[in-house]
């Protein structure tokens, strides 16, 4: 975004939450949510794959607001802008230390099946079957709740892909909850 893109979306921004702030607080989101000020890319965000399936290492972003419940913060899910941060998931831990701190969706399908929110275990059967080159040995997760884009356009998402070429990523998987 340019500088004059993103002074337009925060003076935006600032309108609607102010106009919003009593219907978020009440938890009515529909009403919150009316005119929130949307981006407008001039670019489709899209690159060519260099490398097939095959040999690419993958990484994966959830926005599932998944977190190590014994190592790691909750996601802030009771504040009303959302919680811009991130956590780090190593793929080598059971399933069982994981919790969800969301309180935007529906979470019954990811009580009955993780994979709804957080493939590891489809993906672990596409790289034993040769159909995908690896994955990287840790997963991102976000709590896909924020209306502060300009913290998750400036900070969180620079710092995530940081991270994700770091670990020598090819192509990130992103899941939007």
């Amino acid at each position: 975004m340019t500088p004059r893109e993103i002074e337009a979306f925060r003076t935006g921004y600032a309108a609607w939450f102010a106009r919003a702030k009593p219907a978020l607080d009440e938890r009515r989101w529909k009403d919150a949510f009316a005119g929130f000020p949307a981006q407008k890319h001039s670019a489709i965000p899209f690159a060519a794959p260099i490398k097939s399936l095959r040999e690419i290492r993958l990484g994966l972003l959830t926005t599932a607001g998944l977190y190590l419940k014994d190592e790691q913060q909750p996601f802030d899910a009771a504040n009303v802008e959302g919680d811009a941060s991130y956590r780090e998931l190593p793929l080598a831990l059971p399933r069982d230390r994981l919790g969800i701190a969301h309180d935007h969706y529906d979470h019954a399908a990811a009580e009955q099946d993780l994979n709804a929110v957080y493939p590891i275990e489809r993906l672990r059967e596409l790289v034993g079957a040769g159909e995908l080159g690896e994955l990287a040995p840790v997963a991102i997760s976000t709590s896909g709740y924020c209306t502060r884009l300009d913290t998750i356009a400036e900070e969180t998402a620079p710092r995530i892909a940081a991270r994700m070429k770091a670990l020598g990523v090819d192509a990130v998987l992103h899941l939007p909850v």
